[in-house]
């Protein structure tokens, strides 16, 4: 029997074979690659092998370098005993009809959408608060899909994370323009995901972000919580580009763990690679980071001046780019030379006012208003009302003072991930509950931030 009688008649062990891992595929959500894998034929089973009938060569290698991920998983799930799939070139095997024609995949002659060309790693300050994360998204770009996959930084505001998130697709995408890099922030993915069902285009969204992504940059990914039903489509979009070895770098402000809302199979997700956080700067990183900028912006920042900024804006990269742009814009209007009492009237809108509160006056102060003692604040006991007296604490610490959560953390003896759970509480508690606003209201004019 010649091959193409096989291919119309395909043997029924690789006939049943092929139509089980098919409907499989479905299952799974898979609609864009059955565009392809319907359009070969099942010819046997042979030497543990399931060999495949395909119309060409190209056909054959497009399979190969795209989908094998997909289908050897599938093929193991069968449990038939199968290691591999092999392909056949059978001549006069045409494709259905009423299947689409093959995309092409062409370089992309211009920047990936929201690719943002001056974040880049040159551009980028590496220091001991972010080494990890800069070089873990380096080892991404060098080799998308290989290394840390995927790769989830998680931080404060401002402290670099989208600048790196812009980095990695960055180089990727100069060093091959042909890689479809997709940047994103999940609330961008999730208005396309509503759009396209409202006017029932599930099949671009899918094609978009499962087919013609090769790196997906996804900003924000805490905004994916408690929206179940983007939750849903995103698992499998990961999925999807997981299995293909495609690259996935997320960014958040937590830990997985911590985001409320997340399913626990996307948590299990997100940890399958490599998980890092970044940290506030030091004093020295903000100097060199205000010196890096300056040079970027044309502006000559005497020393003094770089380091009377670095010593206000402590917390936040974003506000210390933020502050040097403007004075870079006001010195070039006004010719006015670059001085510290200059920087002090340019920036009294950025620079925080001097506070000198401390977080041993605050347990002091909140120790007496909710009558416990200053040492039971840093105990373990979870009576109601000393747990509250001790989030307001943590809270009040984190919102008068310069002090970074770890460092909040060791002043009442827990981990940072308490800190962060306590100043979240307070925060929702002084939205919806107006005992706790004005207990908030007192302990604050008491502490002479009225």
């Amino acid at each position: 029997m010649n091959a193409l009688a096989q291919a119309a008649t395909p043997l029924p062990s690789a006939g049943i074979l092929w139509a089980r891992m098919l409907d499989a595929i479905r299952q799974e959500k898979f609609d864009y690659a059955l565009r392809w894998l319907e359009r070969m034929r099942p010819l046997e089973v042979r030497d543990g092998a399931l060999v495949m009938g395909v119309p060409d060569r190209f056909f054959r290698d497009w399979v190969d370098d795209h989908y094998r991920p997909l289908l050897d998983a599938q093929l193991g799930r069968m449990g038939e005993g199968l290691t591999s799939i092999a392909y056949e070139v059978v001549e006069g095997l045409e494709p259905d009809p009423h299947f689409p024609p093959i995309p092409s995949v062409k370089a992309s002659a211009t920047r990936p959408g929201r690719l943002n060309a001056r974040f880049t790693f040159d551009t980028f300050v590496v220091a001991d608060s972010n080494q990890l994360p800069a070089a873990a998204a380096q080892a991404v770009a060098d080799k998308p899909g290989h290394h840390y996959n995927p790769l989830y930084i998680y931080g404060g505001t401002g402290l670099g994370k989208t600048h790196l998130l812009q980095a990695v697709g960055n180089l990727i995408w100069e060093r091959d323009p042909s890689q479809r890099v997709v940047f994103l922030s999940s609330e961008q993915f999730t208005n396309e995901y509503v759009e396209s069902v409202r006017e029932h285009r599930m099949g671009d969204f899918r094609r978009k972000f499962r087919e013609e992504c090769d790196v997906l940059l996804l900003d924000d990914i805490q905004f994916l919580g408690k929206r179940e039903e983007t939750q849903k489509e995103f698992f499998y979009t990961f999925n999807t580009l997981y299995e293909m070895n495609k690259a996935i770098v997320l960014t958040s402000d937590t830990v997985p763990a911590e985001i409320p809302g997340l399913e626990d199979r996307l948590r299990s997700r997100f940890a399958m690679g490599l998980m890092t956080d970044i940290r506030e700067p030091t004093y020295e990183t903000r100097v060199a980071i205000l010196q890096k900028k300056a040079v970027a912006e044309g502006l000559d920042l005497p020393d003094s001046v770089a380091h009377f900024i670095a010593k206000h804006i402590q917390k936040n990269v974003r506000e210390l780019e933020g502050a040097l742009v403007k004075l870079s814009a006001v010195h070039s209007l006004t010719r006015q030379p670059v001085t510290e009492d200059f920087a002090s009237q340019v920036l009294r809108d950025i620079l925080p006012a001097h506070s000198a509160v401390d977080v041993e006056a605050i347990q002091r102060e909140v120790a007496r208003f909710y009558k416990v003692t200053v040492e039971s604040l840093k105990e373990d006991r979870r009576h109601k009302a000393l747990a509250h007296a001790r989030q307001v604490a943590m809270y009040l610490s984190r919102k008068l003072t310069k002090s970074s959560f770890p460092e909040i953390a060791a002043r009442f003896s827990k981990d940072h991930s308490t800190v962060i759970s306590a100043v979240r509480k307070v925060e929702g508690l002084r939205v919806t509950d107006a005992t706790v606003q004005r207990e908030l209201a007192e302990l604050e004019l008491k502490l002479g931030n009225p």
